[in-house]
């Protein structure tokens, strides 16, 4: 396989787990020393600062798409023209980029990320979405839990769970958002040919 090709097979993977919205698939097409930057900010460095800053919008998105408009590849850089699209509480929201994206030909991992996108604009049509999502009772998260659940979608049961929560189990805790993925991948199997019935669910 020559260069440019698997830099953009190590590139294309990284935007089919974006779209996923599945961090572990996210975090294991980083580079562990990964770098990301929206041009002119600050570049979060490091992969847990990298997945801290993407945690949020794909988690609280029901449904992510970034279509490539056009893409060149030389060596371990690509250049990737695109259209990302996010839908947050049944609204799509796009926003253009153009991303500069590096490999790691050893790992086979993308190890830097330059996107060149109008963060200013982004914000003032998606803030006012992410305080409400934000501002959202304890009984609402749980009902999106629970409908999440009656899904058997791992990624979905997963959403409203930060990087480094904790679920407690009868025998066991389940520590940072992959392993309780982890866990919710379970779920399906355990729930085979069985009704999900919920009670009234309160809140105090």
């Amino acid at each position: 396989m020559n260069e440019d090709l698997r830099t953009r097979q190590t590139i294309d993977r990284l935007l089919l787990a974006i779209e996923s919205r599945d961090l572990r698939a996210v975090q294991a097409a980083l580079h562990p020393n990964a770098t990301w930057q929206n041009v002119p900010h600050p570049a979060a460095k490091g992969r847990p600062a990298v997945m801290a800053l993407l945690a949020n919008i794909l988690c609280w998105s029901d449904q992510v798409r970034w279509d490539v408009i056009s893409s060149s590849v030389e060596g371990r850089v690509g250049w990737y023209e695109r259209v990302d699209r996010f839908w947050l509480l049944g609204e799509e929201h796009a926003v253009e980029c153009n991303g500069v994206f590096t490999v790691d030909p050893a790992t086979e991992t993308v190890s830097e990320v330059r996107d060149y996108v109008d963060l200013g604009e982004w914000r003032d049509r998606v803030t006012p979405v992410w305080q409400k999502l934000a501002a959202r009772s304890a009984e609402e998260v749980v009902l999106q839990h629970l409908d999440a659940v009656a899904t058997r979608d791992p990624v979905a049961m997963t959403s409203d769970y930060a990087l480094d929560a904790v679920l407690a189990r009868p025998d066991t805790h389940h520590t940072g958002w992959s392993e309780i993925a982890d866990y919710f991948e379970t779920v399906p199997a355990r729930l085979k040919d069985r009704e999900l019935v919920f009670g009234e669910c309160e809140g105090h």
